[in-house]
């Protein structure tokens, strides 16, 4: 089986668009230290259980909706 991985999914308003641009900017100083992915679809990945909580709470700090979620990593097998 695959590890655990926690799962950020997030709705940022989009107005005004500075504070957008500067949640963005704040997501990317407080993930440069740790394995994750995020994208634009506004999902965020990580094996980091602090750090997903610290994406929720910056998410919810400006304005947001999020819900996190735990979930393993599968990985199919040919055999």
């Amino acid at each position: 089986m695959g590890s655990s991985v926690y799962i950020v999914d997030y709705d940022i308003p989009g107005k005004p668009a500075k504070k957008k641009v500067q949640f963005y900017r704040d997501l990317k100083k407080i993930s440069q230290y740790q394995s994750s992915d995020y994208s634009t679809l506004s999902v965020f990945r990580t094996e980091d259980k602090c750090l997903a909580e610290a994406v929720y709470f910056l998410v919810i700090a400006y304005g947001g909706n999020a819900h996190m979620y735990k979930a393993e990593e599968v990985v199919p097998s040919f055999g």
